[in-house]
């Protein structure tokens, strides 16, 4: 099977106006998609910068307040609820409970004070919020939990009972556990592995889709570490399962196949050595890496690099099939640094990548390029034929407000992303983003 590499100059299209978003709901759209399966689509906004913030600090005009949104999948409206949030960080900062019956969301910056300007002038975020989304017309917050210093990406384990959170060096307790009881957040424990330092900033956090083991990114050292999850009580424990694995540079976050034989990580090649850190990163890449969850006596587990697929620059996020068979990775590409800046690129772009479920082998399938801006994060529908990618914001001369841009994918001998004419308004600055079945 031959794949290339496609170019797609594409406009955003809007299926209806925005609105201000005052009551915390939008109206429906008036068209859908023919097959797209699942209950609704959960996001996270950031009200309190523009995108560019991340190249001059200046934090831009408010156009709304942090919040988390409720996509029904049925008919396309839109229900919010405020909740502090920030785009800073890995686009993980919020998962859904696996009944679907609550968001729980990180909080890496507070709110933007009402006379702070720059991006120096945002709190540094210290808790954990759980929202009742039983009804997804009207999102509820049902608790808070104050857990640490500047928290970055989570999970939540198999039986939605505890909460993992990543949190960043200025803190130093390496994971925050949080427990959940129902509607309540409960105790909070902290553990971390020998193997990582105090000074090493963990990005993220991944829970096995079935089993009590995570994954532990270290972006600094360029690592995925694996971890067995011991629960005892109140108390809860980890320690190191396998061999770290070494993985290209900045592995930011990662996720799990399905059946989590296989766990792929999205590595940005950001850094102190790069120009700008990160506004001139090449092009990145997905590792696979084998998981062993069983072991081999005396040996251990080992775990193994057995794939590797080129992406777009600075693939912030990854989405996986619900079949294990595909990966998107949403490429921010220079996408969100200010219109006159000479590195600024009028587009991002999404790549595909058809994984072998048995071997673990990678192939890029195609970069698609689009009329976009700073795209962290994507979700595949519950079929796995569409993919719901967040839009931080507009071009000049576009609406207000973000949006959720549904892509099509298309399988046979020429597989591809087609992007829809679906383009969902949503308040502005979504970033994190899970699909609740």
């Amino acid at each position: 099977m031959t794949y290339t590499r496609l170019a797609l100059g594409m406009t955003l299209f809007a299926s209806m106006a925005m609105n201000a978003y005052a009551d915390g709901n939008a109206p429906a759209a008036s068209a859908g998609l023919i097959g797209i399966e699942g209950t609704a689509i959960v996001s996270i906004h950031d009200g309190d910068m523009v995108s560019s913030a991340y190249v001059n600090g200046q934090l831009g005009e408010r156009e709304s307040h942090d919040a988390l949104s409720v996509l029904s999948l049925s008919d396309f409206s839109v229900a919010s609820v405020p909740v502090s949030n920030s785009v800073a960080g890995a686009p993980t900062a919020v998962a859904v409970t696996p009944d679907g019956q609550f968001a729980v969301v990180s909080e890496s910056f507070g709110p933007r004070p009402e006379d702070g300007e720059t991006f120096r002038d945002k709190p540094i975020g210290t808790r954990v919020t759980l929202v009742d989304i039983s009804d997804r017309a009207s999102p509820q917050v049902a608790d808070t939990a104050e857990i640490g210093n500047r928290l970055d990406g989570l999970s939540i384990s198999p039986d939605g009972a505890v909460i993992a959170v990543a949190l960043h060096p200025t803190d130093g307790r390496g994971i925050a556990f949080v427990q959940r009881d129902g509607n309540a957040l409960g105790t909070v424990s902290y553990a971390n592995l020998p193997a990582i330092s105090e000074s090493q900033r963990i990005s993220h956090v991944q829970w096995h889709p079935s089993q009590d083991f995570i994954a532990i990114h270290t972006v600094d050292q360029a690592m995925v570490h694996f971890a067995r999850v011991a629960r005892n009580g109140s108390e809860i424990t980890i320690e190191p399962w396998g061999n770290p694995v070494l993985t290209s540079k900045y592995p930011f976050m990662g996720r799990f196949t399905p059946d989590g034989s296989h766990y792929l990580t999205a590595n940005l090649f950001w850094g102190s050595d790069v120009p700008g850190i990160w506004t001139e990163a090449v092009d990145g890449d997905v590792m696979a890496i084998r998981f062993d969850a069983e072991g081999d006596g005396d040996n251990g587990a080992r775990h193994l690099i057995v794939g590797r697929a080129a992406t777009g620059a600075s693939p912030e996020g990854i989405a996986i099939s619900p079949d294990g068979e595909w990966a998107v990775t949403t490429n921010l590409e220079v996408s969100y640094a200010p219109a006159d800046d000479p590195r600024h690129t009028p587009y991002a772009s999404l790549t595909l990548i058809d994984i072998d479920r048995e071997s673990g082998k990678l192939t890029t399938v195609g970069t698609y390029y689009y009329d976009g801006i700073l795209p962290e994060a994507a979700t595949f529908d519950a079929s796995g034929r569409y993919v719901a990618v967040v839009n931080f914001d507009q071009h000049v001369g576009g609406a207000e407000g973000g949006s959720i841009d549904f892509w099509r994918l298309v399988e046979g001998d020429e597989p591809k992303l087609v992007q829809t004419r679906t383009s969902i308004p949503v308040p502005h600055g979504p970033h994190s983003t899970s699909l609740v079945n």
